[in-house]
Order: C-alpha cells, then structure tokens, then sequence
C-alpha cells in the first residue's frame, strides 16, 4: 500500500553560504523552485527560508575552515557544471570571499514583509548579481544594483533600514539557530508520517523524495535507441 501523501520540506538558504564560498544555495534555490509544483501535487509544503550559514555552523561546532588548495579545481569545476546544468552562469567574483549577512537581513525582510513573488524574485538577484555579475552584495551599492527592477530604489533603500533594525537582525538570528544546520543548502523534509530527516547540499533530492513518498525518476543513462528518438 502507498504511503499517504503530504509532508513538507523546509530548504535554508544562504545568499552567498558564508563568506560567499558557493554557489550551492543558489543551485538549491533554483531545484527547489522547480520542483515545487510537482510537490505541491503531492500535498508537500514547501518553505525557502534565508538564514546566514556563518553563525549556523558556529552554533553546531562547524568553523569555517578555508578550501584546501588541491579541492579549489575540483569546487570550481563542479560549481560550473552544476550551473550550466541549471542554465546558471557561474563566475567567480573578483571581491571573494564577502560576508553575507548583510543580504541575508535584506532578504528575511523581504520574505517576512512582501508578497512571496517579491521574496523569490530577491535571492535569485541577490545570487546572479554576485555569482554572475561580480557585484559585491555585501554592500548598499551592491544590493542596490542587485535588486534594481524588481523594487524602486527609493524603496530598495528603505528596505536596507528596516532589514538593520533589531527586530531584524533577531530574526534572522533565531531563525539561523533553529535550523540545526552545519552546511547550506539545508534541507529539511518531514513525511506524511511525521518523520523529519535533514539534507546539507544540493545533490540529494533522490534521498529527499525517497522519504517524502513522492515518485521520481533517478537518474539513468538512456539506452541509444531511446536517445535517437528524442532527437
């Protein structure tokens, strides 16, 4: 028998993962919004909720260590390829590392104050912006260049003011400490029988629909006939 549908899963994302080492909670980000109709189909709520993975890692006794030289091609060429495949460009930024918190206020204002449109407008920007772009999103000027066209910016530098505000900054702090999470992307995931697994990365969702109940194809080579008629 099938398991009942439902469940939700929770993704916490970081707008540059912590001095901006990744671009994986981008990549996340955009999986996530892709699948989610598919989800919603199967009754799984679906929660994208920023938080600076920073003071995340220090809560759970994770330090930020830097990349061993002999990782950095290997990290370059896997955070390209998982872009093209998303249809992302990756560059790295000429200011990097950065710190993110700045963006990550900006953002939990915006998701906690606007319309969810405007909120799933504001990572992305906030993402191609410095991944793409090379503008620094740690800064006023950065964000202001980030989120031109999706608000004014006579709001854009209202929003900076209310995204430093103390009631603010608490809340991206507990919101930072509840998740339990030593690496970004953060996936949570509870099914419809009310068992909750935790993910870190963005090359899980097999695992992550797996424990949801949700049917998926895994990933498979398709056999030459089955390639040739696709064409």
């Amino acid at each position: 028998m099938a398991r009942p549908q439902g469940g939700k899963l929770t993704i916490y994302v970081d707008c540059g993962k912590y001095l901006a080492l990744s671009p994986y909670s981008w990549f996340g980000f955009t999986n996530t919004i892709r699948y989610r109709p598919l989800l919603n189909a199967y009754g799984v709520s679906v929660d994208i909720i920023p938080f600076f993975l920073g003071a995340a890692r220090e809560n759970v006794g994770n330090k930020f260590t830097p990349t061993p030289p002999v990782k950095e091609p290997f990290a370059k060429q896997d955070s390209e390829m998982t872009g093209e495949l998303l249809g992302l460009r990756v560059v790295r930024p000429k200011d990097f590392p950065i710190l993110s918190l700045f963006p990550v206020r900006v953002a939990t204002w915006v998701k906690d104050h606007y319309p969810a449109e405007k909120f799933e407008a504001t990572f992305p920007a906030f993402s191609s912006a410095y991944w793409s772009r090379g503008i620094n999103i740690s800064t006023p000027d950065g964000v202001l260049q980030a989120l031109d066209g999706i608000f004014p910016p006579e709001e854009i530098k209202e929003i900076m003011q209310k995204a430093v505000t103390p009631e603010n900054k608490k809340r991206v702090v507990d919101l930072t400490m509840s998740a339990g999470a030593f690496g970004a992307p953060w996936i949570v995931a509870v099914n419809s029988d009310g068992l909750r697994k935790d993910w870190f990365g963005n090359d899980r969702w097999d695992q992550v629909f797996y424990h949801l109940g949700v049917p998926f194809t895994p990933v498979r080579i398709l056999p030459p006939e089955e390639a040739k008629a696709k064409l």
